[in-house]
């Protein structure tokens, strides 16, 4: 076992410096959160996704919601294969990904999902290497996770770059966010963080559910999460779900779209950040596997 936990961390150190010689760009990797359900993360990630392929951005998006997928919903199309077909029957990766609307790039979570977070180390592994291959095709790639978790759900969410959270105006939605990002933080101080606040009654109340969250994680954690803003109340989002459309495409001159519209662009121009760059996605995924390995 130590034989196998120093074969990864000589990888690792073998991709670091091919990484400092290539200096390549690769993809943003970006974790999309809640605390708790029902608070429209996944319909706010799939149309994320469409915004930031609408600025020429290539994105892939993961259905990462513990045995109910429900992105291929969202966006119109048959499910076909999942990423369980990866693990369970040996299916390419790369041979997964579907091309949705506006040219979002997707991989179907499946009904049989409670399969990926079952994986041996030699799952691990091949989820890892498949990943490494796919990280330099993209511009983004964006995992909706769901609310259950796990160690590997975990890993994927404490390797992720960014982390983007959704909540409500509400105090249960509010103090889970809060959790969550409390959660994360605590295991990697370097994160960074960003704020949606989503259904709410007028801009000012988003302002101020966002504001509150954001102090709070300044006065106890000492960091400041990036408020990118808030969508409204708005009945074209249950339309555009009756549809099978994201509500970007289906109603792109409504309020929710504007808005949706508004926080895409501010996202996407925000500087970068030098000192965190996206390779180390996979870095990371690697050294929690190692962990978990040298733990055992």
């Amino acid at each position: 076992m130590n034989d196998q936990a120093e074969t990864l961390r000589k990888k690792i150190r073998q991709k670091a410096t091919k990484i400092n010689r290539m200096k390549k760009s690769c993809a943003k990797t970006v974790a999309i959160v809640s605390g708790k359900g029902g608070v429209g993360k996944t319909n706010i990630s799939v149309n994320l996704a469409v915004g930031l392929a609408k600025l020429g951005k290539k994105v892939l998006l993961f259905d990462m919601d513990i045995g109910m997928g429900n992105i291929y919903h969202l966006i119109g199309q048959d499910p076909g294969r999942s990423i369980a077909d990866f693990f369970i029957k040996g299916e390419p990766l790369v041979s997964l990904i579907k091309s949705g609307p506006e040219g979002v790039f997707f991989i179907h979570g499946g009904s049989a999902a409670t399969q990926l977070f079952e994986w041996d180390d030699s799952y691990m592994e091949k989820w890892i290497q498949a990943l490494e291959e796919l990280i330099d095709d993209y511009d983004y790639l964006l995992f909706d996770m769901g609310a259950g978790a796990s160690k590997e759900s975990l890993n994927i969410l404490h390797a992720a770059e960014e982390v983007l959270t959704v909540t409500l105006p509400e105090p249960t939605a509010i103090t889970d966010a809060y959790s969550m990002m409390k959660f994360i933080y605590l295991r990697d101080q370097e994160k960074i963080f960003y704020l949606i606040c989503n259904r709410v009654e007028s801009a000012e109340e988003g302002r101020k559910t966002a504001g509150r969250l954001k102090q709070t994680m300044e006065t106890f954690l000492h960091v400041s999460p990036t408020i990118l803003g808030s969508l409204p109340e708005d009945s074209v989002v249950r339309k555009s779900v009756t549809a099978g459309q994201p509500f970007m495409i289906l109603y792109p001159e409504a309020r929710v779209s504007t808005a949706l519209d508004n926080i895409v662009k501010k996202y996407a121009g925000l500087p970068a950040n030098e000192e965190n760059q996206p390779t180390g996605f996979i870095d990371k995924l690697r050294r929690f596997f190692t962990e978990r390995r040298d733990s055992r």
